[in-house]
């Protein structure tokens, strides 16, 4: 009986090592699967970032035709917009997910930084943080530019609600809501007069067609 209780004993010591063991596995497969998440949306993001280096070597320097008077914030979001993806990113205050649907995200964060860089690259020499125009510049209105006046920034805040969920977090979400699509907004109003004003009729022509941001609502 005492060796009967025994082995009882050490069958019952070696299963809670085996499941410890387990666990300790599905937990360390667990946070090499979020860290391949993250670092997969971190590459995405540089599509975008590589695809605006490469088109300001690309450009060279230009005279200007037109100097924007917009704020300088306004005149710089496009790298602003991205500073809370950065700390959101090493800070994300996470929340539980599937991985089906942080993969779905992930997803999202892709398509959106390549439709991105797609937008970039298509204005080729017209492309530029600022909102000045300058000589040889023109208004693109194909490739992306049939679906939204604004193709760049919709491939930002898109890529920022993939990001959001491939990486669960809860600052990444809160931060798209009340400052990257406010802030794109109003990047988008301030742009749109300086169109205006650059190319007259053209602009307003191309906008009573295109919608701003979203395709297909007009």
């Amino acid at each position: 009986m005492e060796e009967h209780a025994d082995e009882s004993t050490a069958e019952a010591a070696d299963r809670r090592c085996v499941s410890s063991e387990d666990y300790d596995r599905a937990a360390s497969v667990l946070a090499m699967d979020d860290r391949a998440l993250r670092i997969s949306v971190l590459l995405a993001a540089h599509v975008i970032f590589l695809s605006a280096g490469a088109l300001r070597i690309i450009r060279g320097r230009r005279e200007h035709r037109l100097r924007s008077q917009t704020a300088w914030w306004l005149q710089y979001s496009p790298p602003l917009v991205w500073l809370p993806f950065v700390i959101a990113y090493f800070f994300p205050f996470p929340f539980d997910l599937p991985v089906p649907v942080r993969l779905a995200g992930l997803a999202i964060a892709i398509a959106s930084a390549v439709f991105a860089a797609w937008a970039m690259w298509s204005l080729g020499k017209s492309y530029g943080i600022r909102m000045d125009l300058f000589d040889g510049h023109r208004l693109v209105t194909g490739g992306p530019y049939r679906l939204t006046r604004h193709p760049m920034y919709l491939g930002i805040v898109s890529f920022h609600i993939g990001a959001t969920v491939a990486m669960e977090s809860l600052a990444l979400l809160v931060i798209t809501l009340v400052y990257v699509i406010p802030f794109t907004a109003l990047r988008i109003r301030a742009e749109d007069r300086v169109l205006a004003a650059g190319f007259g009729d053209e602009f307003r022509t191309f906008a009573g067609h295109v919608p701003a941001l979203v395709p297909f609502t007009r």
